[in-house]
């Protein structure tokens, strides 16, 4: 059973310019081969500290523990979306069993934004902002495994264009802080 709370009080849906969105969501097995019970937390806010200007925060925080009491599948594992944590290669980061990453069971990140229209003012289908990007990703059932508990953060430079293909988005990041067995990346391109 998923059960989801969404109180959404931006002013628009696409290019928010002020306003919040809250949102929880639980999943809870009843009727599963999973025992994993996820509890999810979301908050955005929008804000515009000069014209034409888009800034926002983020905080998000998931846990995903057993109900049964038994260690959680290594499927039902979680891991920092690339979307959230740039710099990083996505899913490289965390705890390690040798050398593959298993993920953890709990995850909090932060991110921080802000649109630079001044940058291309001509240009209304490319916006390009900052960001700043924190997290973390720790706790596995499996104590035997390596677990590396550090904040992971990053800065960097965002490119959004919006073709008729569709966006197209890239990233230069530069890591600020890292655990000892992360993998970075400097440039990131998604469509």
């Amino acid at each position: 059973i998923t059960t989801r709370f969404d109180l959404d009080k931006r002013n628009q849906k696409f290019r928010t310019d002020d306003g919040y969105r809250s949102t929880y969501t639980l999943d809870l097995p009843l009727i599963s081969d999973n025992n994993t019970l996820t509890n999810t937390y979301s908050f955005q806010k929008y804000t515009s500290f000069y014209a034409n200007n888009i800034s926002s925060f983020g905080f998000y925080v998931e846990s995903a523990n057993s109900i049964t009491g038994d260690d959680i599948k290594l499927t039902e594992r979680l891991f920092i979306p690339s979307s959230k944590l740039r710099g990083f290669e996505r899913g490289k980061v965390g705890p390690k069993d040798g050398s593959d990453y298993v993920g953890g069971n709990y995850y909090a990140i932060i991110n921080l934004s802000s649109s630079l229209p001044q940058v291309l003012p001509n240009f209304q289908n490319i916006d390009i902002g900052t960001f700043l990007d924190v997290a973390n990703l720790w706790g596995v059932d499996d104590k035997s495994l390596d677990e590396t508990n550090e904040i992971r953060s990053s800065v960097g430079i965002g490119v959004d264009w919006f073709t008729p293909v569709g966006p197209l988005s890239f990233s230069f990041a530069q890591p600020i802080t890292k655990g000892s067995s992360d993998k970075t990346e400097t440039f990131r391109f998604n469509l």
